[in-house]
């Protein structure tokens, strides 16, 4: 390295089309990139450009049509956000995403956005059954503000990052926990689905304390990069299941003692699906 060569560490808030805004000693700067980064990455940048991504605590990793990609380091939380009716709830994003957490080893939990639009009896149902689980529930309203108290004191001790469907009103969540930083807020189409408002990922420090990252709307999310036998250990009810062969993929085979759980309500059939869905997309 020549002694010319100005380094520092910086950490990456912003994606900005092919470059990145990276978080630096002397403030924030827009750079080229020569490693492949992502949101939250500590990051070494020589003479102005981003050079090498260090070692990351965590890793999120989504999986879709056109294969798996991390989309964050270094986080330590991860909420998925839902919508009460507008767009409808979707239990089966909700598990995906919960796993997903689990395989990163973040603290999942789940955040019930438009509040005031209605609250479903099935679904206060299935946010009691996530509680249960031991997953944290917030019941907010980002239009009208409120119910944020309690979300705002989970959010001081970590770096959260938020994932959602496009509509469940992430954006509008997103501005009333950092004010000042807006993201643009979009609307649903004729069908009731939402339009992607926002383009790349950005981090920010919150006001009441602890960081938060924001990705795009998603309308899918694999776990593609999940080994089948490393699946079970991101569904905690079914980390204690004592089946005939340890090896047991709780897929209803010989010796497989889940679907007697299920007729039992022990194990929530919803929930096995949406494991069992899983499975069968993992080769």
């Amino acid at each position: 390295m020549r002694r010319s060569e100005k380094v520092e560490e910086g950490e990456i808030i912003e994606i900005v089309g092919k470059r990145v805004r990276v978080a630096l000693p002397g403030g924030p700067a827009v750079l080229p990139i020569r490693a492949k980064v992502v949101i939250g990455d500590i990051v070494t940048v020589v003479d102005d450009v981003v050079v090498e991504a260090q070692d990351r605590r965590t890793v999120l990793r989504r999986g879709s049509k056109v294969g798996v990609r991390e989309v964050c380091a270094n986080a330590s939380a991860l909420l998925v956000v839902c919508a009460t009716i507008e767009p409808p709830f979707r239990p089966g994003l909700v598990d995906r995403v919960l796993a997903s957490a689990e395989e990163a080893g973040l603290v999942g939990g789940i955040v019930l956005n438009k509040c005031d639009l209605g609250m479903p009896e099935d679904v206060l149902e299935r946010l009691a059954l996530y509680e249960e689980l031991g997953y944290p529930i917030f019941l907010v309203s980002a239009m009208q503000e409120k119910g944020l108290e309690k979300l705002q004191d989970f959010l001081k001790g970590h770096t959260t990052v938020m994932v959602g469907h496009s509509g469940v009103g992430k954006s509008s969540l997103f501005n009333a926990l950092a004010p000042g930083r807006a993201r643009t807020v979009g609307e649903l189409d004729p069908e009731g689905r939402g339009r992607h408002t926002t383009t790349g990922g950005i981090l920010v420090e919150l006001p009441t304390g602890g960081r938060l990252i924001d990705l795009p709307g998603i309308r899918e999310f694999g776990l593609e990069h999940v080994p089948k036998v490393e699946l079970r250990r991101c569904f905690p009810e079914l980390l204690p299941l004592r089946c005939r062969y340890a090896d047991c993929l709780h897929n209803g085979d010989d010796g497989c003692l889940v679907d007697g759980l299920v007729e039992e309500e022990q194990i929530d059939e919803l929930r096995l699906e949406s494991y069992r869905k899983i499975l069968e997309e993992i080769s």
